[in-house]
């Protein structure tokens, strides 16, 4: 029931109770909206990050609430607010009573008094939203709470760490976590050096007080990428609280079960399709980033008479001033123009199995076309010149072949380089939403054939460079039907992994001088201080010359040795290793690793030769180690260097050339443990077990597979997965990454002082073997030291390891650490 507004627990945040669920399983939510600071940093309030707060929390115990879900019903909702005082009460009121300010204070209050909600029941359900400004520090991003910037003694203050939060969080006792950040995670103006803390502790927690082994299913979404900033609109919500509610309006909906299930992976999928549609012409679209682990029903959105329909163009320039044409069958025409100073979309809805044929023009000319039907939850029809090539009947199968009708799809996608295992695809039959979908692994420059039934059918595709795309096709008794999908094609011939995978940059855009923002958006990136001239003229203005491009800043690339977690350098006398610049097109370089050992990383050696090597590669002010994932015969890798990486992000990306694993290592950069799973369940599991039986063992596969595996708790760990782990870690012993996953999954399921033990052995020692290949690995050696019962031995290595992870670059597979500009 919504609490009477003299109830005190009011004091906490808490509008929402059912007490009859107290014990759980429940549903447990807190919402934190920060639009007023009281610092004069900020000049005027945010309006977008409360209207979101209070647009989710609606959502929730509105008077049409959309959150459903009979197995964990809402328990608890809390709500803090911070905006602009009126009148007497500086506290904002929700249903019918006051609520907290965000200040730091009283958000420690309010997540403390959550946590032991949530606590009360392994199976509760925790939800969390943060939406205010927020920083970046290298890897780390922080929210800033009302009272940031008011201690001139304390430049942190007032502000929390996101991934502390989360460490701390994957310890509480509730299994499923939905933690969503709304806010910037542009780089911060503090002069902080690299290991301070980035704000002070909500909450900390060790794992030996959950009472229960489950492994913990947290999912973290960022409304942006790393570096990136979150969008806004003056007096209506965020870019992404927007898609949020959308997508779990419906969107995000699985009609292939009954009422429609929103979970976290379909989710994050729609959020970033619903994002993209608010994409302004010269702009990148606005990307969450995040981290996955499991999967669980967030709300049942119920099946919908009418689907969604969302039109949008890949030339967003083009939007304003078109005309549009939709022709429904059944139906009729609809025409609308594209506004100009709206963000550049259509949403239409339609009765399910609509055929939709939309076509523009623009200034009297033919500007391109898209077709489909209304299929649950959702249609995104993107009006394209080229569009992606039509669907075609290739064969015909035997009709004796099979005693029912039988049809085949031939998946094939086309990219910049062949990989076997290197997407996966979803096929569902349209007219048969409640059969669970065919999951199946396709192979990059090639075709992937799929036994289906006649008829319509949906096909999903995910790549590794983080794309979704979906196609309705539909194919005839006995016909084979090529379902055509291509990956974008790479700047360079060298660099054509590097762009399947995702690590190629975009280019900028060929203004300098930033686009103006459309009418009502509302950035919500920090205000600039106040001895910076805004008013200033742009670099360039149109009429005039451009200014001559900078001059190309030399890369030096040397192989700098083994490193440890102090980012102490231990020198390596190695000829067989060197490191040269192949190609180069000024902005981007490719560091050539040649390596003439005959074998690293063989099993059960103990040379200094198979320790992890870095190379050391520096760009004017800027260096960065980064990792050499070389096995002769199996493993060729190569740095990419961007001159041009914003400062908040590494400038080296490790790419490793390997026809089998590349798909997989895409993935596991992207923290998609999800889509990786279905790799390893597509054959990657036997080769991973030929990998490792083979006397050439190699464990750079085998141990990004262990990773995609723990993160996604496999359902058959025990019986196929938990003797590798063992093996990984002691076949190779100055391998870091071996006893950190072991470790990682040992610390998953202790509950006794002798598991714990067990688990901290396993971090001690690959804390001891040095940095690890993964950046993933190190992540887990600095948040399994921090769940660990606390005491005084492991203070140092727990301190050495947190500071080690805060210099990786979570965006990339492989270690890459970045040092002192």
């Amino acid at each position: 029931m919504k609490l009477a507004g003299t109830d005190p627990d009011r004091n906490f945040g808490l509008v929402y109770r059912d007490d009859a669920l107290a014990a759980g399983p429940a549903t447990h939510v807190l919402i934190i909206g920060v639009g007023a600071y009281q610092s004069s940093r900020f000049k005027k309030p945010l309006t977008s990050t409360t209207f979101s707060a209070r647009a989710l929390a609606d959502w929730f115990v509105g008077d049409t609430p959309g959150f459903r879900n009979e197995a964990c019903p809402l328990g608890s909702l809390a709500l803090l607010l911070s905006e602009p005082a009126a009148g007497g009460d500086p506290r904002a009121t929700y249903a019918d009573g006051p609520v907290p300010r965000a200040s730091f204070a009283a958000s420690r209050e309010a997540v403390r008094a959550w946590v032991r909600r949530i606590n009360t029941h392994k199976d509760n359900l925790a939800i969390l939203y943060v939406a205010g400004h927020g920083e970046s520090l290298l890897s780390r991003t922080a929210f800033l709470l009302e009272d940031y910037a008011m201690d001139d003694l304390d430049a942190t203050a007032g502000m929390s760490e996101v991934e502390q939060f989360m460490s701390a969080l994957e310890n509480a006792k509730a299994v499923s976590q939905l933690l969503l950040f709304d806010c910037c995670r542009s780089a911060t103006n503090l002069a902080l050096p690299w290991n301070e803390p980035f704000g002070s502790k909500l909450i900390a927690l060790t794992r030996e007080n959950r009472g229960h082994d489950e492994p913990s299913k947290q999912w973290v979404i960022a409304a942006t990428a790393l570096g990136e900033v979150a969008g806004g609109r003056v007096n209506n919500t965020t870019l992404f609280a927007d898609a949020l509610l959308s997508a779990l309006g419906g969107v995000a909906g699985d009609p292939a079960e009954e009422d429609w299930p929103v979970r976290p992976g379909p989710l994050v999928d729609s959020i970033s399709r619903l994002l993209e549609l608010h994409r302004l012409p010269d702009e990148k679209p606005q990307t969450p980033g995040g981290r996955i682990s499991g999967t669980f029903e967030i709300s049942f959105a119920g099946e919908r008479a009418e689907i969604p329909v969302y039109i949008s163009m890949a030339e967003p320039e083009n939007w304003p001033e078109s005309d549009f044409t939709v022709t429904a069958v059944p139906g009729g025409e609809t025409a609308f123009e594209g506004a100009t100073g709206k963000p550049p979309f259509q949403l239409l809805k339609y009765p399910e199995a609509t055929a939709i044929n939309v076509s523009a023009r623009r200034f009297g000319a033919d500007i391109g076309g898209a077709k489909g039907k209304a299929r649950a939850p959702a249609v995104f029809l993107e009006i394209r010149h080229s569009a992606t090539p039509p669907p075609a009947v290739v064969e015909k199968l035997d009709p004796g072949r099979s005693a029912g009708p039988a049809a085949r799809l031939l998946i094939s996608l086309s990219g910049p380089v062949a990989i076997a295992a290197g997407a996966v695809a979803e096929v569902a039959g349209a007219n048969e939403a409640k059969k669970s979908p065919k999951q199946v692994v396709v192979a990059i420059g090639g075709a992937t054939p799929v036994d289906v039934g006649p008829g319509e059918h949906v096909v999903t595709l995910r790549t590794p460079d983080g794309r979704v795309e979906i196609q309705n096709v539909t194919v005839a008794k006995d016909e084979v039907l090529e379902v055509r999908f291509a990956m974008p094609a790479s700047p360079h011939e060298w660099l054509g992994l590097a762009t399947a995978t995702g690590a190629v940059p975009p280019s900028p855009p060929p203004d300098p001088s930033p686009p103006a923002p459309a009418p009502g958006l509302e950035s919500l990136r920090p205000r600039p201080s106040a001895d910076v001239d805004s008013s200033a003229p742009p670099l360039w203005q149109p009429g005039f010359p451009r200014p001559a491009p900078p001059p190309v800043i030399p890369v030096i690339a040397t192989i700098a040795g083994h490193v440890d977690y102090a980012l102490g350098l231990h020198a390596l006398n190695d000829p067989r290793l060197a490191a040269a610049i192949d190609n180069d097109d000024g902005r981007l370089a490719q560091v050539g690793l040649a390596d003439a050992a005959a074998h690293r990383f063989a099993p059960f050696e103990s040379s200094t030769d198979d320790r992890p090597v870095f190379v050391a590669i520096e760009a004017g002010p800027r260096r960065n180690l980064a990792v050499v994932p070389s096995i002769a015969g199996r493993w060729r890798p190569y740095v990419l260097v961007d001159r041009q990486a914003p400062c908040e992000k590494s400038m080296v990306t490790i790419i490793a050339e390997n026809s089998i694993w590349s798909g997989l290592i895409g993935f596991l950069a992207a923290r998609d443990a999800e889509a990786g799973s279905r790799l390893l369940a597509g054959g990657l599991q036997q080769a991973v077990i030929d990998a490792m039986q083979d006397k050439l063992a190699d464990p750079i596969a085998a141990l990004a597979a262990a990773l995609i595996a723990v993160s996604a708790s496999s359902p058959d760990f025990e019986r196929r997965w938990d003797p590798w782990l063992f093996n990984l870690a002691n076949w190779f012993p100055l391998i870091p990454d071996g006893p950190i996953i072991l470790g990682r999954r040992l610390l998953m399921r202790a509950s006794t002082a002798k598991q714990f033990e067990q688990a901290k052995a396993r971090f001690l020692e690959g804390f001891s073997r040095g940095a690890p290949l993964y950046s993933l690995s190190a992540d887990w050696l600095a948040r399994g030291l921090e769940s660990l019962p606390d005491e005084k031995a492991l203070e140092a290595p727990r301190r050495a390891a947190r500071a080690f992870a805060n210099r990786i670059d979570s965006t990339q597979a492989f270690t890459v650490i970045r040092l002192g500009d």
